[in-house]
């Protein structure tokens, strides 16, 4: 089976690392997140884009 995620496609990890902080800070922020079945935390935000971009499963 082969992993689609942005570290496969060439995206650089320094730039989405450098970047992740702020990226889930302004998703926690957003009005679309309210409507979420849970309520995410930034901490947990940051996991999920982790996981997104290394392909890995979320168990959380």
């Amino acid at each position: 089976m082969i992993q689609i995620c942005s570290k496969n496609m060439g995206y650089p990890g320094s730039c989405s690392n450098a970047h992740v902080d702020e990226m889930a800070a302004n998703a926690v922020q957003d009005p679309c997140t309210s409507t979420n079945p849970r309520e995410t935390s930034v901490e947990e935000m940051k996991k999920l884009y982790i996981a997104a971009f290394y392909g890995l499963d979320v168990n959380f």
